[in-house]
């Protein structure tokens, strides 16, 4: 991933220089010549300043849908029955991390398919008619989709050299959260992401307006961009003022497991008015989608479709990963003791830095 990524027989080589490039394509023609494979030149694209790969457009600005998959988007046929309305929400789904609200957008088609769908029923998607059910809020949710996904942005990469920028916003709807970064002098989103509340989180009596922003923050911050902010610089924008003060608020105890969980990342929380928060805003502002039970697996082929979409995060072999890991002055002394796999006494523990002894603390919850 450091230089080459492959889905079957669809190979892709990026190099930041030609002297690179070419190193690295070297690198590719004596593995396949190892395995006796062979490339079709006819089917090989060369120093291009853009690719397509896996229904995206690849850049030195960035990652995009593919334009001819955006044109066949807009003759898109309104669905006649269910089978045609979950291939048209799979097909959208596919590219929701370039759309700014997609939950929101997206909620009257999944409530549809949720009331035509047989409880736990597997396989095969029935073709149950929708035309007794399509009503005026299923037909704008479709052309929005189309809409959106014929408009999408070019999501900027990642720059693990510069600071990110972080909007987050919940409410009873929802979660919202885009993660940008400043380029060339502009603040450009990387990605976006939004979800709907679990049940306990729409209870509004347990489920103050600041604990939901804390819920999203944590959710932004330790699940969807984790592997962006471990290590990285982020200033959080929030609309919720006493989220601002986080360090010092009185917290209760599943608040306090929150941030701490949240202390391990550099955060300068900052507070902005609802009004100037508002793409974070638009993507909590949403009706819930389908809940987990209402779904039904994906097959192996769609799973390894999305494994294989393009990521903007640089890669590390695990060599380079072990390295890191033990030069690191957090992990490198738990580690010691992990390999051996004996826990530390009390005078060792003492002279371990604080967050390796919360680490040890959780020693019997870990996983390598």
């Amino acid at each position: 991933f450091q230089s080459v990524l492959l889905y079957l027989d669809d190979v892709i080589v990026f190099s930041s220089s030609i002297e690179q490039h070419l190193q690295r394509l070297d690198q590719v023609f004596s593995r396949l010549d190892a395995q006796g494979l062979k490339v079709k030149l006819s089917k090989c694209q060369f120093f291009q300043k853009q690719v397509k790969y896996l229904g995206h457009v690849v850049s030195a600005e960035g990652v995009s849908t593919d334009p001819e998959k955006a044109a066949a988007v807009r003759d898109w046929r309104r669905p006649a029955n269910l089978a045609d309305l979950r291939s048209f929400l799979g097909f959208a789904s596919y590219y929701r991390r370039f759309i700014a609200g997609f939950a929101k957008i997206a909620s009257p088609l999944n409530r549809l398919v949720a009331r035509l769908l047989p409880p736990g029923r597997k396989g095969k998607t029935p073709k149950k008619p929708v035309d007794e059910f399509w009503d005026t809020e299923c037909e704008q949710s479709f052309q929005e989709l189309k809409t959106a996904l014929t408009t999408t942005p070019v999501l900027a990469y990642a720059d693990f050299q510069k600071p990110f920028v972080l909007e987050v916003d919940a409410s009873h709807a929802g979660l919202g959260a885009v993660l940008s970064q400043e380029h060339a002098g502009k603040l450009r989103p990387v990605a976006f992401a939004s979800r709907s509340l679990k049940p306990a989180e729409k209870n509004m009596n347990n489920y103050s307006s600041m604990k939901l922003e804390l819920v999203a923050l944590k959710w932004a911050v330790t699940e969807k961009f984790r592997e962006y902010l471990v290590g990285n610089a982020c200033t959080v924008f929030t609309d919720n003022n006493p989220l601002s003060h986080l360090a010092t608020a009185k917290l209760g105890a599943t608040e306090q497991r929150w941030a701490s969980e949240l202390a391990a990342f550099d955060l300068t929380i900052k507070y902005r008015p609802g009004s100037q928060n508002a793409n974070a805003d638009a993507l909590s502002r949403q009706h819930p989608v389908l809940e987990l039970s209402e779904t039904e697996p994906l097959g192996s082929e769609r799973v390894l479709g999305v494994q294989a979409e393009i990521s903007t995060l640089p890669g590390l072999s695990p060599s380079d990963l072990y390295t890191l890991q033990h030069k690191d002055p957090v992990l490198g002394p738990f580690l010691k003791y992990w390999e051996r796999g004996k826990i530390p006494d009390a005078r060792q523990r003492h002279e371990l830095s604080k967050p390796a002894r919360e680490l040890i603390r959780q020693w019997k919850r870990l996983r390598e």
